[in-house]
This record gives structure tokens, sequence and C-alpha cells, in this order.
């Protein structure tokens, strides 16, 4: 598969409250998604824009330019503005946000910090605002004539640096900051796959290992009771049928602990990023986990049930044996629109299993 690094302006829009639209009349959400690519396809041709994914009301757009990015967010908001002051036509809302920075495609998808970045700011502009970052400000600004408002420091969720952004227009309009009050958007996400990358027998066969032995102890110990091992009772025990019974017993007892407790590896590709890493928090932390620690664009959980509190408190020091720690730890990477999953088997399963229910795709 061919893979491409690059510097790309990259701009994701999104129509204001389209679930809730949705939700109300579906024939009117259909008609203004219809409406939207009528006046977004031509203004993207004009600046050398190209759709990377349509992902339902919202798109993915890479330019090869800030300069045409951004002049052409301006002229698709100039020309919604101007469809919405007529009476016949169903008015609707976007916002748009833009970012630059290192990109790589792969086959069909965009993965980097690039796309990360923009799918994060698009949700602080403004309805018929558009939103960038400091790079695509300081790329623009003497260019174009831009009427923005700096907002320093600010946290993009699941980005380990600060990030400054500039919000246009400057200043948000009465029916802006309705539209923002009004909104009501749960998003259903649709998952293209689910890939288990893991090792299988490299991530089971310590763990087996470790059951088997312990398992088949208990088996000795029982058998032999108070009368004492030997070398040679083992060895006429091994041979008996008994003891191959009991061999055989404690292999299969092994097998269920090691599939579970060994750890896994998942790489999911989503059609539309924008949220996913908020809903990721919600089921992680409904799963009694508390974050850790943040490097780039990786997350770190760990397991902290409400039942085990003095537990807890040793988990969160440096005496937590590393061992244990590879056991309730959960890690989550961000990249593009790939998110890769680390963590025990048991956990990954029921985090993918209730994944699944906020999936408009059906995935293995």
């Amino acid at each position: 598969m061919p893979i491409e690094r690059k510097l790309a302006a990259i701009m994701f829009t999104d129509i204001v409250g389209f679930t809730r639209i949705m939700g109300d009349d579906e024939t009117t959400a259909l008609s203004i998604l219809v409406n939207q690519q009528s006046l977004v396809n031509p203004t993207l041709k004009e600046h050398k824009g190209t759709i990377i994914k349509k992902m339902g009301d919202g798109m993915l757009i890479e330019f090869p330019s800030t300069v045409e990015a951004v002049k052409c967010a301006t002229h698709i908001q100039d020309s919604i503005k101007l469809y919405n002051t007529s009476d016949d036509n169903l008015e609707f809302h976007i916002r748009i946000g833009i970012h630059l920075g290192d990109v790589v495609m792969l086959g069909d998808d965009i993965l980097g910090d690039g796309v990360n970045i923009a799918s994060r700011i698009e949700p602080l502009a403004s309805p018929d605002g558009i939103c960038i970052t400091d790079a695509v400000f300081q790329s623009v600004k003497s260019k174009l004539k831009l009427d923005a408002k700096r907002i320093d420091a600010v946290d993009l969720k699941h980005i380990d640096a600060k990030y400054t952004i500039y919000k246009l227009p400057k200043e948000e309009s009465v029916s802006d900051r309705l539209h923002q009050k009004n909104e009501i958007d749960i998003t259903r996400f649709e998952i293209n796959s689910i890939v288990n990358e893991s090792k299988l027998f490299q991530a089971m066969k310590n763990i087996y290992l470790i059951y088997f032995i312990g398992t088949f102890s208990g088996v000795l110990v029982g058998y032999f009771g108070s009368n004492g091992i030997t070398l040679n009772s083992v060895a006429t025990f091994l041979f008996s049928k008994v003891g191959i019974i009991g061999t055989l017993a404690s292999l299969l007892f092994a097998l269920p602990f090691s599939f579970f407790l060994s750890r896994r590896e998942y790489k999911l590709t989503f059609q539309d990023i924008r949220n996913v890493s908020s809903l990721f928090d919600i089921l992680i932390i409904k799963m009694q986990f508390n974050l850790v620690k943040q490097t780039g664009n990786s997350i770190e959980y760990i397991h902290m049930p409400v039942t085990d509190m003095f537990i807890n408190k040793i988990k969160l020091t440096k005496y937590y044996p590393k061992f244990l720690r590879n056991f309730d730890t959960l890690r989550i990477t961000f990249d593009g629109n790939t998110v890769k999953l680390v963590g025990l088997a048991f956990f990954l399963y029921r985090l993918l299993r209730n994944l699944k229910k906020y999936s408009i795709s059906k995935v293995n």
C-alpha cells in the first residue's frame, strides 16, 4: 500500500445540530445534505480543495495551501448565509475548522497530527464560523485580511500541547449564540474496521505457563496430601491414569485464564473521528478506569474499581509491581482516523462490545 507523507492544510466541516434535524425529519435532513453539496462543491473546485472523506453531514478536505483553505472556508460560509436569506430554502448552518500540519496518506486513510488537531478545533467554531490554528493564521495573515478573535492556551482533548486558535468572525451574532445554546448533537459512529493485531501465542504463553504450573501444583498437593512428594512418586503419578487426567485437566483449566488475562492490541478505523475521543473517555471511565498519563496522542488509563480503595492507593505509587500494572493498564493511541487499543483481553472485549452499541455499521 503506497504511503505519502506531506504538509497539508486540513479542513473539517460539520452541519450544526444535524443529528437533531435527522431525528425530527429525515427528508429535511437529506435535502439539506444535497443543498450543502450544491453550495460547497463548486467552491472547493475553485480553491483546489480535495474531499478525502465524507462523514454523513461532515467532510474532511485537503488543500495544497492555507490561503486557499481559508479563502474557501470564507466563501462557503458566505454562500450558505446568502442561501439562508431566502424563505424558500431549508436553513442550515455549518462549522469549519482548519489546521496546517503533517499528514500521512495511507491508501484511503489519512493519518497524523494534522488530522487530529483539525478534528478537535472544528467543534470550537461558532455556527456560521471558522476556527483556525495559529499555524494557519501565521501563514495567511500577510496575505488575507482577517477579523479574528485570538484565544490562547486552548486544551484540545487528547492532544498533549496547548494551542492558540483564532475564531472568525471576531464577534458572535445573537443567532450564533442561540444555535449554540439550543444545539443537541448526540453522535453515532461508523466504524470502518476492527483488526486484532495481537500476536496471540506471544501474548498467552507466559500467562498460560503460570496458570498451568499453579493448577498442576494444586493437583499434586491434592493427590499426595500429607504423604509427601518425591521425584519417584511424581514420576509414577505422571504416567498413571489419574496423573494423565490431572495433567490434561490442568492444561484445559489454564486455557481460558490465559486467553482473557493476556494483553492484546486492536486497531480501529473510523469514518468520522471528530468526537471519537470523547466517546472513548466516557466508555473507559464507565469501566472504572482513571487517566494516569498522556504522552503525545497516547493516553494510559489504570483500572481502579471502587471496591478496591486500599489497593487503588498503591496502584498510583512506585511500589505497585510492574507485572501487576500490566494487567490493570489500558493504553489508547489516536492517529488520524485510526485508534490503537492495548490492554488486557478481558477489558478490551468489554470496551469493544460497548463501542459497537454506538456504531451505525456492523463490524465483527
